[in-house]
């Protein structure tokens, strides 16, 4: 039966193999299929432990959050090797206790009142925020619509946009996979300290 068509031909009621991609062969000579699930004891040890690694990355570990996401995209159908990384997730959360968010000047702030603060949105885009502080239309942005244009309203009126390196974005931490040195800078740029 011709694999490419065969879903012209009605449900396939047989399971169908294909052998690995050039240079994606892992030497096990295993066809591809999907990843071997765990079972229901550990499906609900890992359903447990997500949940709660997604309440501490929400509430005050915003440092796990990056690994957090990638761990609840597959809480369905974990593997076994998702549950060991969540499993290893669990050691570094413990190990560093100490780490949390410092809220500085929030007191000082609030005093002064919501009027006086502006908040200030870092981008590493130059593009962007050239974009979002110059008035007149491109054509190169003719496509964008003229209701997406109100952050250029709120520029200097209650948003600073400021342009960061790249190096030193704090956001990184949140969205990507870094190397320890990376993430502790990442952390440490994000305002998290050890108490």
């Amino acid at each position: 039966m011709d694999i490419v068509t065969t879903f012209l031909n009605g449900i396939i009621l047989e399971e169908v193999y294909m052998k690995q991609p050039e240079g994606l062969d892992d030497g096990s000579g295993r066809p591809c299929a999907d990843e071997e699930v765990v079972g229901e004891s550990d499906r609900k040890l890992f359903h447990s432990m997500v949940g709660l690694l997604n309440y501490a990355a929400n509430h005050t570990r915003p440092d796990i959050a990056f690994a957090t996401s990638r761990l609840a995209s597959v809480v369905s159908r974990p593997s076994h090797e998702q549950l060991e990384a969540a499993k290893r997730l669990v050691p570094y959360v413990s190990a560093t206790a100490s780490v949390g968010l410092e809220y500085s000047g929030v007191r000082q702030r609030l005093q002064r009142g919501a009027a006086d603060v502006k908040s200030v949105v870092f981008c590493d885009n130059e593009s962007a925020v050239k974009l979002a502080k110059n008035a007149c239309l491109h054509g190169l942005t003719k496509h964008i619509r003229p209701k997406w244009h109100w952050v250029r309203r709120l520029l200097d009126k209650e948003v600073r946009l400021e342009i960061v390196k790249t190096h030193e974005q704090a956001a990184d931490i949140f969205t990507k996979r870094l190397a320890e040195a990376d993430h502790w800078k990442g952390m440490k740029l994000a305002g998290m300290s050890v108490h």
